[in-house]
This record gives structure tokens, C-alpha cells and sequence, in this order.
């Protein structure tokens, strides 16, 4: 199975990216959807951020304030830390679940999106290539603005603790350039597909491949 990690600066467009890929037909796992589910209450990492951050960290609903949270951690290294060890964990083990079971059933190319998959994922070494999405800083700040009702300032701070895009840039393999119109970024999606494709044989292929395979070995043993 071929693994390809899906990344870019914050606000950038990765989940739009992802879910036009998924109109091509590629399956495509998001980590951000993850760290959500592990989060919901009845969970384990649920409970661990309870614990740790006390029962003022919750809406009135029960849930996770995500937003509070956010702020929380951002302004503090060690709340962060605290945050990490609380759901890290809990969020590898559903990856690796979804992982296999997408081998199991058998894709062939799963596309994992990773918002900070160059400043801290172990995964990097298994995947196969990156994607990276990206637009300019001042769209990023104007999309935080607009989606996190965040100030100038606010928005700008998320952007700058992040790898600057043009050092993220060199370490991709594949280069997607959301700042302009999306039909052009639909477009250079389209272009990437085949290539992230490439060599991947047809499903019913495959399978007849192996089907030859185990008789050729039964019939040499017999």
C-alpha cells in the first residue's frame, strides 16, 4: 500500500485539497478528524484531558472547549507538552488501526493528511511522499481570522510557529499552490493524480496476480 502524507501551512486548504482528492476516487485520512474523535466523551484521551486540565476546560455541553484548549496550549510550552502526552498516543493508535485496516481491505493509496507533519510526526519515514499545500501569509491570516475569530496578532503568532512554507516547500515532493482561483488548484490536482497513482496496478490485477502466484506455488510443492 502506498502511503502519502498531505500537509501545508495553517489555513492553507489541506482539507478542501483532501476532499477533491477524494472526488478522484483516493481515500484520504485526516488526522485533525482524529484528534477530534479521541477527544469525545467516553473517550480515553477525553478523559486524560480532563484529568490533567481540570472540568473548566469543558462547554457547558461536556465537551471539549477546542478553543480554549487551543489558547491554553499555544501560550504555553508545558501545557502543550501536557496536551501532546494526553492524546499523541490515543490519536497513533486509531491511525494505525485506519492504516491497517485500509491494507486489509485493500487500498492501494491512502492519502493521510498531517497538519504539522514537518515540525512533529514519526510518520514521516514510512510514507512513500508529501504533498504540500499552500497559499500566501496574508490569506492564511485572513482565513484565521475569518474561520477562528482570531485578531491580526493571534493569527499571525499561529502562522510564525509554524516551519516557514518555503522551507516546507523544499521538503515536499509534490507542490500544490492554493493562493490563486480554485479551479486552478483543481486543476494542478487533477495533474497529480495520475502521478500519485503511478504504477499502482488495478485491483482485480492484483488480485489475479496473487491467485497465480499460490497456484504456481501449489503446484511446485504438490
Amino acid at each position: 500500500m502506498r502511503l502519502v502524507g498531505l500537509t501545508g501551512g495553517i489555513a492553507s486548504g489541506k482539507t478542501s485539497v483532501g476532499s477533491v482528492l477524494r472526488d478522484h476516487g483516493i481515500q484520504v485520512l485526516s488526522c485533525d478528524a482524529v484528534a477530534k474523535q479521541v477527544v469525545e466523551q467516553g473517550c480515553a484521551g477525553y478523559n486524560q484531558v480532563v484529568e490533567t486540565f481540570g472540568r473548566e476546560i469543558l462547554l457547558p455541553s461536556g465537551e471539549v472547549d477546542r478553543i480554549k484548549l487551543g489558547n491554553l496550549v499555544f501560550n504555553s510550552p508545558e501545557n502543550r507538552d501536557a496536551l501532546n502526552k494526553c492524546i499523541h498516543p490515543e490519536i497513533a493508535k486509531v491511525i494505525r488501526k485506519q492504516i491497517i485496516w485500509h491494507f486489509v481491505k485493500g487500498t492501494q493509496l491512502l492519502v493521510i493528511d498531517i497538519p504539522l507533519l514537518f515540525e512533529n510526526c514519526n510518520i514521516k519515514p514510512y510514507l512513500n511522499s508529501v504533498i504540500l499545500v499552500y497559499c500566501t501569509e496574508d490569506q492564511q491570516e485572513s482565513r484565521l481570522m475569518d474561520r477562528n475569530d482570531f485578531t491580526s496578532d493571534e493569527a499571525k503568532a499561529r502562522i510564525s510557529s509554524q516551519i516557514p512554507i518555503e522551507e516546507k516547500k523544499s521538503l515536499a515532493d509534490h507542490v500544490i499552490d492554493n493562493s490563486g482561483l480554485f479551479e486552478n488548484t483543481e486543476e494542478q490536482i487533477s495533474e497529480l493524480v495520475p502521478v500519485l497513482k503511478q504504477g499502482i496496478l488495478p485491483i482485480r490485477n492484483l488480485i489475479l496476480i496473487i491467485l497465480v502466484t499460490v497456484l504456481l506455488v501449489l503446484s511446485y510443492i504438490s
